[in-house]
């Protein structure tokens, strides 16, 4: 039997019942850290997140920094980084940081 493509990418895209209840154990999850929370500014952030309309509108200046940055990117002066990439170089920092604590 042949889908057609509209179909195959509903079907594909469509969240089956584990990743529903994946996403509720995700919330709950992040209403106990809440619920934990002691920091005011924390508590300020994530309101501000969350109510949020994700509408934004760049300055001339911060679309100019991006599409320099972009440039430079495209013709290899600068590399990007993996998320993998990312989370180790934020894991050895903190690490820095703690043995320096110790």
């Amino acid at each position: 039997m042949k889908l057609n493509k509209s179909l195959y990418l509903y079907l594909k895209h469509k969240p089956n019942a584990m990743q529903n209840a994946q996403m509720q154990k995700d919330k709950l999850d992040l209403i106990e850290k809440i619920i934990k929370l002691d920091d005011p500014e924390t508590l300020e952030m994530l309101k501000d997140i969350l109510d949020d309309d994700n509408s934004y509108e760049l300055t001339a200046a911060q679309k100019l920094m991006a599409e320099e940055s972009y440039a430079k990117y495209i013709s290899g002066e600068e590399r990007g980084y993996s998320w993998n990439e990312i989370q180790e170089n934020i894991a050895g920092i903190k690490k820095n940081i703690n043995e320096r604590r110790a």
